[in-house]
């Protein structure tokens, strides 16, 4: 079969769900451009270097369960298979994960507490589905969801559990029964209640390495910055230069796209501005010494403001020097908060004092410290998430957009997720310009 009309895809983004798009799209000898905002690719999956140590931009991990994608990353990276055992600091105790089945190092009043109000929970369904803080007590009790989940969904998501609807949860909040609830209260035993046990990482290089494969790719303008879009004719205008298209594939937050785009109406823009995502601050440490530290640990005290803490050399050994080891916290926050540098260095502070206050390690092992703020993090599933969603993607599917990817689609997905979506993505533009 041969095409109908000369094809241009043009992609905006270069992070692995724009990188595939193209990558699928070369195979398919479909011509295609990529216009990315920075001078390398790789997008929130980049990893860096500061001295001998390696990071990630926040922590991540291959869940991949698609043979597609398992395969792919497995062709760009060997890797190490984990089996992680992350555990949770609250108050001053450590709890294993996930702390609804491992109560037993509480004390038997808080204990107690926590049972006498997950059987007074309500469990009626038309109550549970109104919005997360009643998933959440209708699941646990009151007293459990007011401590645990909705003290930690206010540090990871930004705001309130009663603002965030129940559409996302899915496999990724595990209930228990009675029976688990008294044998993890009252015996030092060990569930693994972690939704994934098919963990990935790759040996050298960070999660970046996964990205190999397709970063090996002639078709990206670096360091290109979109002015506006005109969808009727086809044209796109960055840099003082116009591209023409007959396809266009957006990877780049959903928000950002609708105001590129050339009269807009106000209904557009109104439905954007009320999306919301999370931005995030990560703190990378690197230590003159070997710590004891799990894989990762969620925080639950709120006076420390960091969410979560990861340890990159139980990731792999390579990411730091022998004999050193090395932590990056995250913090989470609105990304239509206003920062500046006092409000960085207050937050770098906070970490460092928390960690050196709960012995993970000691002021004197401090190599280094990098602070980044990265204005995209996850995306926040409120009560005005699906009807704006579902309204800028209506309005662009009558102007033959596609949108892959975490926040080109505004969705929680995962790395192999935005592989797959950007390969099915360069099929469909494929399967429309054949005869």
């Amino acid at each position: 079969m041969k095409s109908k009309k000369k094809t241009h895809v043009v992609i905006l983004g270069a992070g692995i769900s724009g990188l595939t798009v193209s990558y699928f799209l070369n195979k398919l000898k479909v011509k295609n451009t990529i216009i990315e905002k920075d001078k390398v690719a790789g997008g929130l999956l980049k990893s860096f270097q500061i001295k001998n140590f390696v990071f990630d931009n926040f922590i991540h991990i291959s869940h991949a369960k698609n043979s597609i994608a398992k395969n792919f990353f497995k062709k760009s990276s060997s890797y190490y298979q984990l089996n992680p055992k992350p555990n949770n600091l609250y108050k001053k105790i450590w709890i294993d994960h996930s702390p609804q089945f491992h109560l037993y190092p509480l004390s038997f009043q808080e204990k107690f507490k926590i049972i006498f109000s997950y059987l007074k929970r309500n469990k009626k369904k038309d109550f549970r589905i109104k919005n997360y803080e009643n998933w959440l007590k209708g699941a646990y009790g009151n007293y459990f969801a007011k401590n645990f989940p909705m003290k930690y969904t206010e540090k990871y998501w930004a705001t309130k559990s009663k603002n965030l609807s129940t559409s996302w949860i899915k496999f990724r909040m595990q209930e228990i029964s009675f029976w688990e609830l008294i044998k993890g209260s009252f015996f030092k035993i060990f569930k693994d209640t972690y939704y994934s046990s098919d963990m990935k990482y790759p040996k050298k290089g960070g999660y970046e390495s996964f990205l190999k494969i397709l970063k090996k790719n002639k078709n990206i303008k670096y360091n290109s910055k979109l002015n506006y879009i005109d969808h009727l004719k086809k044209k796109i205008y960055f840099n003082k230069k116009i591209i023409n298209y007959t396809n266009l594939v957006s990877t780049i937050p959903l928000p950002e796209f609708s105001i590129l785009t050339k009269n807009k109406s106000k209904k557009l823009i109104d439905h954007a501005k009320k999306l919301r995502c999370t931005a995030g601050i990560i703190i990378s440490i690197g230590l003159n010494t070997e710590i004891k530290s799990r894989t990762w640990f969620y925080i639950y005290n709120k006076d420390f403001k960091a969410s979560r803490v990861y340890a990159p050399k139980k990731l792999s050994q390579n990411n730091c020097p022998n004999g050193k080891s090395s932590l990056q916290a995250e913090i989470f926050l609105d990304n239509k908060k206003k920062i500046d540098q006092k409000y960085l260095n207050s937050i770098k502070k906070n970490t460092i004092d928390n960690l050196i206050k709960y012995n993970i390690f000691k002021r004197e092992n401090i190599e280094f410290i990098d602070i980044k703020y990265k204005k995209y993090a996850n995306v926040i599933f409120d009560k005005n998430y699906e009807g704006s969603r579902n309204y800028i993607l209506s309005y662009f599917k009558k102007l033959n957009v596609d949108f892959v990817g975490r926040f080109g689609s505004w969705a929680y997905l995962w790395s192999d997720q935005c592989f797959m979506s950007g390969k099915a993505t360069a099929q469909k533009i494929y399967r429309e310009n054949l005869d």
